[in-house]
């Protein structure tokens, strides 16, 4: 990246405001392999008088890296004050700098096998350049500067800025994965989750006095019903949950608690109060229950109640199922909400349009940290909003005390959502939820009838995950692309270390090489014929009933390897098969292992359909004039 994004902590007792910066980094060779403290200097930044109490040590393949040039003070390598974060936010960035810890998505899965500079990630590095960071020989990152055209077989060249390249040994891959939010890794996505997991956990694995290490996994969730069969299926691993089951449902290991009263005020808890109106239309007991519940925060704010006390009741949100049931309501906000205040009540509760917000898709992503912001705002305050119209996007994410009133509009689909969704009330003190069930809906009213029972025991109806990695139509879309996964990333497969040829996917001056077309000659090589094992092996420790009938999954899996190489065996030059070609600006031109619409009936492909998301798990449909 020529330009990186910088990140500064806003808190001015922050320790990247007080203290010096600096870093040790892979030490520079010139061309003759030894050391040049001139030109060390001149990459890193630093001038030829050290500060004073810097120590250099030769020799040790690790120097300082210095505070970036904005920041320095009289040509120091430090500063004082307003240090940048060291964190990324751009993909090419996050691969080439290496950081500790990555935050990230599971979508994000399917970009592995796009992306040969993602083996960074697994600590796969060879070389470290000063200026534009970690990369691995065979697959560097596109950069002018950095490196010269390739020769014919698909190695790269240093360019003369080769005293800025240091030589250095790969690294642990990650060893800890933290999976939050583990009822959502479920269906369709759960399916593809787990088995991409097969590449993750893959190179993730290490060697530690001859004995495979593999990363551990911890996973948090407050809704999940038979999390063992789940675990099992999209990390195989055994669970061991914590805390441990107790003898008794009040004793939750770091409090004991005890059910509290209905109308006990004194405790962080909720109410849920479910209303149902046969006879009645859609939009009728909506208007009544928003107007009530507006105008009772209202009329105790003129009663003399203290804003500390009101101020959890006076937003009210509104959780809606869908996008049309949220756009319905917020049309009677704007029009039949005041009127009917109006009618009811001389002093009634003014609302603005300015005083309410929305949580949805519909909703930038760049406006949320300032929608989040705001609803944080408490009374007395005039940007206080009056009401927030949310959809299942509320009940991931959003962590803000000061709410105690809801209004849910019909009966979730899972009860995991309906725990979630309501759980982001009533945390700081006592809340509200109420349930506008519509008769004309068989769902809505089986839960009307059997409310009291349900919500008192809440958990016991959560829904078990449904995962299923190796079904058929899991195995149809991913076998192919997490086999070029392991083949671009992995350090080894079977003992055998794997060639740079099959990561390189670069162009310089308009010559475009890839590794793909090796399967021509590799098929039955040891290191691809233990793809498909590896992939059997994983299928058959699926938890019972989810597993695949045996050989299948290894069968299809040497189906997807051998349409592979005789795509390569039919069009053999590196400049005509790549692994991918994206064609979303121009028109496609050449055959690929990984297939999309604009190549699919174009161009040969290997596998059709490969996913660029985990989030499509619906194959593209053509349509032809």
């Amino acid at each position: 990246m020529d330009t990186d994004f910088e990140i500064f902590c806003p808190n001015p007792v922050c320790e990247l405001n007080q203290h010096a910066w600096a870093e040790q980094v892979p030490e520079p060779r010139d061309k003759t392999g030894g050391q040049k403290q001139q030109t060390r200097q001149m990459m890193l930044g630093l001038s030829t008088n050290y500060e004073p109490g810097l120590t250099v040590i030769y020799g040790s393949g690790m120097d300082w890296q210095s505070a970036p040039e904005p920041f320095r003070e009289q040509g120091r390598r430090q500063r004082s004050w307003a240090i940048p974060i060291p964190a990324f936010t751009v993909d090419d960035q996050v691969y080439a700098r290496c950081p500790s810890l990555v935050i990230a998505t599971v979508d994000k899965f399917a970009r592995l096998a796009y992306e040969g500079e993602s083996a960074t990630l697994f600590g796969n590095v060879t070389h470290y350049h000063a200026r534009y960071g970690y990369y691995r020989q065979g697959n560097p990152a596109e950069h002018p500067d950095r490196l010269s055209k390739s020769n014919t077989l698909g190695y790269f060249q240093h360019s003369s800025l080769e005293n800025l390249v240091a030589q250095t040994a790969s690294f642990a891959p990650p060893d800890l994965i933290l999976q939050d939010e583990l009822h959502l890794i479920e269906g369709p996505l759960g399916s593809m989750v787990g088995i991409y997991e097969t590449a993750v956990d893959y190179l993730c694995q290490r060697t530690v006095q001859g004995k495979t290490v593999r990363p551990k996994y911890i996973a948090s969730t407050a809704t999940v019903r038979r999390a063992e069969p789940q675990v099992k299926a999209l990390f195989d691993r055994a669970l061991a949950q914590f805390p441990p089951p107790a003898l008794s449902s009040d004793d939750r290991f770091f409090a004991v608690t005890q059910e509290a009263h209905p109308l006990d005020t004194t405790r962080p808890g909720r109410l849920y109060v479910g209303i149902c109106a046969p006879g009645k239309g859609a939009q009728t007991p909506i208007v009544r229950i928003w107007s009530s519940l507006l105008q009772r925060a209202a009329d105790l704010h003129a009663s003399g109640v203290a804003d500390d006390r009101l101020d959890p009741f006076w937003t009210l949100v509104g959780y809606f199922n869908a996008l049309r049931e949220l756009a319905g309501a917020l049309s009677l906000y704007r029009q039949d909400i005041p009127e009917w205040l109006k009618h009811r009540t001389p002093s009634r509760r003014g609302l603005d349009e300015y005083h309410r917000m929305e949580l949805s898709s519909r909703a930038k992503s760049t406006e949320l940290p300032n929608l989040l912001r705001k609803l944080e705002t408490s009374r007395p305050s005039a940007s206080t909003p009056d009401a927030v119209f949310a959809t299942s996007m509320f009940g991931t994410g959003v962590d803000v005390d000061r709410l105690s009133l809801m209004v849910v509009h019909g009966q979730p689909k899972t009860t995991s959502s309906y725990i979630q969704a309501t759980g982001r009330v009533g945390r700081k003190t006592t809340g509200l939820v109420v349930t506008f069930f519509r008769a004309t809906r068989p769902r809505d009213l089986d839960h009307y009838e059997f409310f009291t029972g349900y919500h008192r025991a809440l958990y016991r109806y959560v829904e078990p995950v449904t995962v299923a990695p190796f079904s058929p139509r899991a195995r149809e879309r991913a076998l192919g692309p997490v086999a070029v996964i392991l083949l671009r990333l992995a350090r080894q497969i079977a003992g055998v270390n794997l060639d740079e040829l099959w990561r390189v996917q670069q162009r310089f001056s308009g010559t475009f090489f890839s590794g793909a077309y090796l399967m021509k000659d590799k098929r039955r090589e040891k290191e691809v014929k233990a793809i498909p094992s590896l992939f059997e092996d994983r299928a058959q420790r699926q938890p019972s009933g989810r597993q695949p009938v045996p050989e299948y999954t290894e069968r299809e899996a040497k189906s997807e390897l051998d349409r592979w190489r005789m795509i390569a065996e039919q069009h053999p030059d590196p400049n005509q098969f790549v692994y991918n070609e994206p064609a979303v600006t121009r028109a496609p031109q050449r055959h690929v292992v990984l297939g999309d619409s604009q190549h699919q009936g174009r161009f040969e492909v290997a596998f059709e359909n490969a996913p660029q998301s985990l989030r499509d798990v619906e194959e593209t449909t053509m349509f032809q004039d």
